[in-house]
């Protein structure tokens, strides 16, 4: 069966097309007995519009494009749930693009919404963008930006940002380890080309800096993806036995470095100790708890969709915004200091 059409409407009404297309679209000009008539056998009919088609026509579209590097089962569903939220008494409505973490797939995407008329762009860069440029072309098209979470050093600050201290959060866990008597820690970066993973990496050294404790370049690792894990950190487990404690910096990085951990039997916290950053939700479906600095993918997709939309609706710039976290001490972090 055919898809239902405008004209197919209007010939079994015996009106004009352009009559039942103001008249779907609620224009002034069409009397409410006309409207009602048209909404009704469309609803009968199952009639759906053209998106495509509407979207030519109109200069406000109502979308929102969110582009994810991924979706992975940790932090981005409670982003999305945020950012769904958010809209669910707006005008506008979602779309996600997922770019697999590749540049070119970012940059064809960025055309996509250009053709289809987004009004904003919510945009977790991928690991292959060094820099913002290629950003530029929404710009153009005067389409509105807000970048979150995985971002890149932009020393124009062409774009507003929401995300968290990367470097106060990553000092708050390793001070709380350092407080604990551990002084030999591992720390478990993304990839380092991301701001999000520098950051991390300057606060884990500010740390140990501050307390006096040497910075042991070998305890530094950064793995563009978890499962890189699989070479690194077994090996360095079994045969540094003077560490004491790990930090990871994600959910991603907490589950690969856990299930490393179990795999060659060490004890959490009696063996080694485990601080993470966290969405707050993974830390509890572990044994046994881990304790972790929150940082709500939540929070963060309502405060960045509720910026998108300020600057979309209000015309003008806004600042970038940098998220509070919580430290959630729980189970996983043996304290040295009552040791004799």
């Amino acid at each position: 069966m055919k898809k239902l059409t405008i004209k197919d409407l209007a010939k079994a009404l015996n009106i004009s097309t352009s009559t039942v297309s103001r008249a779907l679209g609620d224009h002034p000009d069409i009397s409410d007995r006309t409207k009602e008539k048209v909404r009704l056998l469309a609803e009968e009919l199952n009639y759906t519009s053209n998106l495509q088609a509407k979207l030519f026509r109109n200069q406000n579209s109502g979308l929102i494009a969110l582009v994810l590097p991924e979706i992975n089962m940790f932090f981005t569903p409670r982003l999305i749930e945020g950012i769904n939220k958010t809209l669910a008494n707006s005008k506008y409505t979602l779309i996600t693009f997922i770019s697999k973490d590749l540049l070119e797939k970012e940059k064809e995407i960025l055309k996509r919404c250009i053709a289809w008329n987004v009004e904003g762009v919510l945009i977790s860069l991928s690991k292959e963008s060094l820099d913002v440029d290629h950003l530029d072309i929404l710009k153009k098209a005067n389409i509105d930006c807000v970048l979150l979470d995985k971002t890149t050093p932009d020393p124009n600050d062409a774009y507003p940002t929401i995300g968290i201290d990367g470097v106060g959060t990553s000092y708050d866990a390793i001070s709380h380890l350092i407080e604990n008597g551990h002084k030999n820690i591992i720390g478990i970066f993304g990839n380092p080309s991301l701001s999000i993973t520098k950051n991390r990496i300057i606060g884990y050294k500010k740390a140990l800096t501050k307390h006096n404790i040497p910075i042991e370049p070998e305890n530094i690792i950064s793995a563009k993806k978890a499962s890189d894990l699989d070479f690194i950190l077994p090996h360095i487990l079994r045969h540094n036995k003077k560490i004491t404690a790990l930090f990871t910096m994600s959910d991603e990085l907490l589950a690969a470095s856990h299930h490393h951990l179990i795999a060659i039997q060490k004890r959490i916290p009696e063996d080694i100790s485990i601080m993470a950053i966290s969405d707050g939700v993974y830390p509890y479906l572990l044994y046994p708890n881990i304790s972790h600095i929150k940082h709500s993918g939540y929070r963060l997709g309502r405060k960045s969709c509720s910026l998108l939309i300020k600057i979309i609706e209000n015309k003008k710039p806004e600042n970038s915004e940098t998220m509070k976290t919580k430290k959630i001490i729980l189970d996983s972090v043996k304290d040295l200091t009552l040791i004799p």
